[in-house]
């Protein structure tokens, strides 16, 4: 019996054509009572008073996730939607044409990729997951941060790899810092997106340009 093979993609900058979480975090903070500049003030006094650890991503802090969720889904047809990169989205329907195995691998939250997947019937999402308490967000996360060779952790942990066909399988992603995640298969592809492609170069990827080269 052959084994599946596995198609796996970067969130953004190779799906989207911008950095999701940097978009998505100020327009949380606008929806949470929450973030105000006196309340961020005292609540950073209080964690260095009691010498605690503060919260990775303040604009969450005690943000209800009914809220987190509504803001979620309409960032992702109000922003990432109206953002896709549509080289690399033909590549995915290629891919599901095939019946391969997708899986969006991103440093992004899970949050609002769970909703752009269910958009398009993608079951496998590593992304990193927020903490939460009391039906709110702790501003924190939990398990796995899903940036450079710990997106290789958290998907051997969710899908056994040794299920795939790893040296016909694919890899998508823009950046430098994915280098393992793209030596993880015999097919990476590179996506062209204004930065420095001689590291792909030298590394004999394919890349994937944002013209007809």
């Amino acid at each position: 019996m052959s084994k599946e093979i596995l198609a796996l993609f970067d969130f953004c900058e190779t799906i989207t054509n911008f950095q999701t979480l940097d978009k998505f975090l100020p327009l949380a903070g606008k929806h949470n009572p929450n973030y105000e500049y006196n309340k961020n003030l005292e609540r950073r006094n209080q964690y260095k008073k009691l010498n605690l650890p503060y919260p990775r991503y303040e604009w969450l802090i005690d943000l209800p996730v009914s809220v987190a969720q509504r803001v979620a889904k309409e960032f992702v047809y109000d922003e990432i939607i109206k953002n896709l990169n549509q080289k690399v989205m033909d590549r995915l329907f290629y891919h599901q044409d095939q019946g391969h195995t997708i899986a969006i691998v991103s440093g992004g939250l899970e949050l609002y990729i769970k909703e752009f997947a269910k958009i398009y019937n993608i079951k496998n999402i590593i992304a990193v997951s927020l903490e939460e308490k009391y039906t709110k967000l702790t501003g924190d996360i939990v398990g796995i941060h899903t940036m450079q060779e710990r997106k290789l952790y958290k998907l051997s942990y969710m899908l056994n790899l040794n299920n795939y066909d790893l040296k016909n399988s694919y890899a998508y992603s823009d950046c430098v810092s994915d280098i393992p995640l793209l030596s993880l298969v015999g097919n990476p592809y590179v996506i062209e997106c204004g930065k420095d492609l001689t590291w792909a170069k030298i590394l004999n990827f394919n890349i994937i340009y944002k013209g007809l080269k």
